[in-house]
């Protein structure tokens, strides 16, 4: 029986090709698990920054300016990375906050009367409705922060994509 090279060099290459691939493989895994755990960091920064400034405002029952900005700031790249709701849940929370503010700003220097009372009424009312938000935070942002819920098939990023697409036509 006489020994041919070949067969030998054809079944090494082979293995390694199958290790090749394997590996390959493996790194496609870890990088689409990678991508997830930045989104998930990414959208839960944003997460952060609309529960601090909320809690500002329940230990305030008021805000700076600046902390308004931080909060824009920290919730800007949310059209990027949620769905369609959470930026509208964001724009909700800020157009709130900044018409308390205005009728903060109004009171000042308005002597008593019926105008400032009604005045004092809407930024109680929009106190207190911003205040019912930071407990409710957590059950509008689970859907997106949830691990075992992630849906990385190309159906929901098709979805998310066309919904973009429609919302920048709409505008």
């Amino acid at each position: 029986m006489s020994q041919n090279p070949q067969v030998y060099i054809s079944f090494i290459t082979g293995f390694l090709a199958a290790i090749v691939a394997w590996t390959g493989y493996q790194q496609h895994k870890l990088a689409k698990e990678r991508l997830k755990l930045d989104l998930f960091e990414k959208r839960f920064a944003v997460y952060k920054a609309a529960q601090r400034f909320l809690s500002i405002i329940l230990r305030d029952a008021n805000f700076k300016d600046g902390e308004l900005f931080e909060f824009r700031g920290g919730t800007q790249d949310g059209t990027f990375l949620f769905g369609p709701d959470i930026p509208d849940y964001i724009a909700m929370l800020d157009k709130k906050a900044l018409d308390m503010k205005t009728a903060n700003m109004q009171l000042e220097g308005l002597p008593k009367s019926d105008e400032r009372s009604e005045l004092v009424g809407k930024e109680m009312q929009l106190l207190k409705e911003l205040t019912d938000e930071l407990p409710r935070l957590k059950e509008v942002f689970a859907p997106y922060l949830r691990f075992d819920t992630w849906q990385s098939d190309k159906k929901s990023f098709c979805r998310l994509i066309w919904s973009r697409i429609s919302k920048a036509k709409s505008v």
